[in-house]
């Protein structure tokens, strides 16, 4: 598989259910500060998932759809990390 480089952060329709528990600042500052990125399980509505720190140092997740394409990032979900 070709490396995960996102360089744009895609929103739509899904915002609100994306943003419950991190912000859309928070979920643009992860992808901007290189996060480790791997593939999802299969049947997930994401195809991959992104783990990485905010600018505030607040350790994310986030399930995301990757177009390879455009090489963005549609975010689905995302949660704070331990």
């Amino acid at each position: 598989m070709p490396p995960v480089r996102v360089v744009v952060v895609q929103w739509g329709a899904n915002v609100t259910y994306a943003t419950k528990r991190a912000t859309r600042a928070e979920i643009e500052e992860l992808f901007n500060n290189r996060p480790l990125v791997r593939a999802n399980l299969r049947g997930r509505a994401a195809t991959h998932l992104a783990i990485g720190v905010t600018d505030a140092g607040r350790k994310l997740a986030v399930a995301f759809i990757y177009y390879a394409e455009t090489r963005a990032a549609f975010p689905i979900t995302a949660w704070e990390q331990s």
